[in-house]
């Protein structure tokens, strides 16, 4: 999806935003498994309006390259951070604007439906990588479509989801195909919002693009829905979705 070409860039903080503690919780995973000390520069590949590039500059210490091919996301990102610690620059996971291995890390969030190319984006990843540097990647996986909240209230969703979500399986032998083995893997449930009517105002902002993507009608038809179901929820009910996080290192060839 070209983001540029829809309302994505303006809803996305409000419609995709975590808390500062949300973000540092969906890191713990990666820093627990990774040296830190090792870290002095990461590329935060298609951070879009620069979700996770600070919390990742402030839990490592490290400076980040915020890389995407949305300028529109990157206007907003360049807008909220003013952190010498960052930069931002125009490119795609195909070619990434960076140096042969002058990165320790490469960390993609929430990006790997976006991919053109998966096996191009790993060996691009493997080339600004220094020798046992690590790809950490947090992403949805077809093996977990069924976690997403929103499936019942919005019915064509699954086939846009299924047509664009990789398997875990699939993604694993993609970068050790590009040199990079898998070190640690695991699926974990994810907050998206603290109860149901807080989801359903995020999803009312289109800011996700499969939902972005919905005829109008459905849309309607399934916000009302979900609106419907979240004035009877608990509401102390946080929702959320499994989120399968993945750290792969750069091996020697």
């Amino acid at each position: 999806m070209d983001y540029d070409r829809t309302t994505i860039p303006d809803t996305y903080d409000a419609g995709r935003e975590l808390s500062e503690s949300g973000k540092r919780s969906a890191l713990v995973f990666f820093a627990e498994n990774l040296i830190a000390d090792e870290i002095s520069t990461i590329v935060d590949l298609g951070c879009g309006t620069a979700r996770f590039s600070k919390a990742l500059a402030d839990l490592f210490d490290a400076d980040v390259l915020g890389v995407d091919p949305s300028r529109n996301m990157l206007d907003q990102a360049r807008r909220k951070n003013g952190s010498d610690r960052l930069t931002f620059a125009l490119g795609s996971g195909e070619a990434i604007p960076a140096a042969d291995e002058s990165s320790d890390l490469v960390f993609m969030s929430m990006v790997l439906h976006h991919l053109k190319d998966p096996v191009r984006v790993a060996e691009e990843c493997r080339r600004v990588l220094r020798v046992g540097g690590s790809i950490c990647i947090r992403n949805t996986v077809s093996d977990e479509i069924s976690s997403y909240p929103y499936l019942d209230f919005f019915p064509s969703i699954r086939k846009i989801i299924s047509g664009e979500l990789v398997s875990r399986s699939y993604l694993s032998d993609v970068f050790a195909g590009a040199g990079c083995s898998l070190a640690v893997q695991r699926s974990a449930w994810d907050e998206v919002a603290p109860n149901w009517p807080a989801y359903a105002a995020k999803v009312a902002l289109k800011a996700d693009s499969f939902i972005a993507r919905l005829p109008d009608q459905e849309f309607e038809h399934g916000l009302e829905a979900l609106r419907s179901h979240a004035e009877r929820a608990d509401p102390s009910q946080p929702v959320g979705l499994n989120v399968d996080q993945f750290v792969f290192r750069k091996t020697m060839r």
